[in-house]
């Protein structure tokens, strides 16, 4: 949708105006044309310009407004957004110099590029859904609307079942197919009902058109819609259809983003000019980089199990070294240990390591890497003594500016107080011998 729309007290202003005579229907192409303007309002910073007939296409069937020039014989407009109020349309302008008034002769001016991108869009959409409906079927596949821009446009569907990655590419290989055989575009007025009544479910986009009629768009043999965008008049024009991406919007709706003519063709470009320096990197050519990368992800696979076993051994032979600094508690022992340069993962896995070797034991570890860091574990018969290491962690949590939880047999607190890492610490360890040595 626009940005800039029609405010209600400019609508008032323009009710009760003659329709506004739509060039843009009997030639999409025009580029320039030649007007009376028949209403101007000034509103805040923008100039609201009715004229008695335009090629500005205003903004509907998921299509923007026209941007442009209005140009008189006192002035020069610039047209930001061009909207429809029932059957009037409305160029929203900004003064470039001068200005227009009511019953000057103009001459209107549109942004051609960015309508033609919009034109191919528009018709790539026709032709994409269509090309939906041929995939999916027609059995619980609903159209939700399109959104037209220049760059790139969007189809929303409601469909019960997942599209896969192959039902997409055979979308884009049968849109294309279509741009390449170069069947041609007609448009034409008519009722809704005498469009249903001919086409049936042969209907594919139904968009609300103006006038009180329904226009209709036909892509030779392919599509039949009712839309009141802007088309080409061929399918050749679209150039190239290339869909992007596919987004669940929520349950059963699917958005379907595209792209086509020549941001389809920069976005194979941009592709293209990235897997060349891909296979630059990998030293390959570029039919051979899929490979290289899967020999590549195979290597590093390999060396992550390699040093995780590493790192396993390591730990084992430092767990066993620090065993021998536990204290005995009664039947219990207790380790407290600050490991610099170990992280939270590392503590945990240390931990673990530790009282998988001895139920009997208790360990509390820190560390400062980012931030302090505690973890404490109980082995089995502590915890079936009623140690609970969660419990006892939340007065060290404090200690560091922090908070924890857990497990009674893992927990684990974090804090940005590194300084007082030791304090706490020595905080958990006096809560765990308190409870060893005065069990409730």
């Amino acid at each position: 949708m626009g940005e800039v729309k029609v405010p209600p007290d400019v609508e008032r202003d323009i009710i009760g105006l003659p329709r506004t005579k739509p060039i843009y229907y009997d030639d999409p192409y025009l580029r320039e044309f030649e007007s009376k303007v028949l209403k101007v309002v000034s509103f805040e910073d923008s100039c609201y310009v009715v004229l008695d007939g335009t090629c500005f296409f205003p903004e509907g069937g998921g299509q923007l407004g026209d941007s442009g020039l209005i140009i008189g014989a006192a002035g020069k407009l610039k047209v930001v957004d061009t909207q429809a109020v029932d059957d009037v349309t409305v160029h929203i302008a900004v003064p470039v110099s001068g200005g227009v008034k009511e019953g000057d002769s103009v001459r209107g001016s549109i942004d051609w590029d960015l309508r033609y991108d919009r034109m191919r869009h528009h018709t790539g959409s026709h032709v994409l859904f269509a090309a939906i409906r041929e995939v999916l079927g027609l059995e619980g596949l609903m159209y939700m609307g399109v959104q037209i821009k220049e760059k790139a446009s969007r189809v929303d569907i409601s469909y019960g079942k997942p599209i896969s990655l192959s039902q997409l590419r055979e979308m884009e290989r049968l849109s294309n197919g279509v741009c390449i055989q170069n069947r041609k575009v007609k448009t034409w007025f008519t009722t809704r009902d005498e469009a249903e009544r001919t086409y049936g479910k042969r209907l594919g986009i139904t968009e609300v058109t103006p006038f009180g009629m329904v226009r209709a768009v036909e892509v030779e043999g392919w599509d039949v819609a009712l839309c009141c965008g802007t088309h080409v008049g061929s399918t050749a024009e679209i150039g190239l259809i290339k869909v992007l991406e596919r987004f669940r919007l929520q349950k059963g709706v699917e958005r379907i983003e595209f792209t086509a003519g020549e941001h389809a063709y920069k976005y194979y470009d941009n592709a293209m000019e990235s897997l060349t320096d891909l296979a630059q990197l990998l030293k390959s050519s570029t039919r051979e980089v899929k490979s290289r990368v899967e020999i590549l992800l195979e290597e590093r696979d390999n060396l992550k199990e390699e040093l995780e076993r590493t790192e396993n051994r390591l730990v084992e032979a430092q767990a066993i070294e620090l065993l021998n600094q536990a204290e005995a508690i009664g039947e219990f022992r207790l380790l407290k240990k600050e490991l610099p340069k170990v992280d939270a993962q590392g503590l945990k896995r240390m931990a673990s390591t530790l009282v998988n070797r001895d139920s009997n034991l208790i360990v509390i570890l820190g560390s400062a890497v980012d931030k302090a860091c505690i973890v404490g574990t109980a082995g089995q018969t502590a915890v079936d003594k009623g140690i609970n290491m969660a419990e006892m962690i939340k007065e060290a949590s404090k200690i560091i500016q922090g908070g924890g939880g857990g497990t009674a047999k893992i927990a684990q607190a974090g804090g940005r107080d590194v300084s007082q890492l030791g304090q706490a610490l020595d905080r958990y360890a006096s809560d765990v011998l308190t409870k060893l040595r005065f069990p409730l």
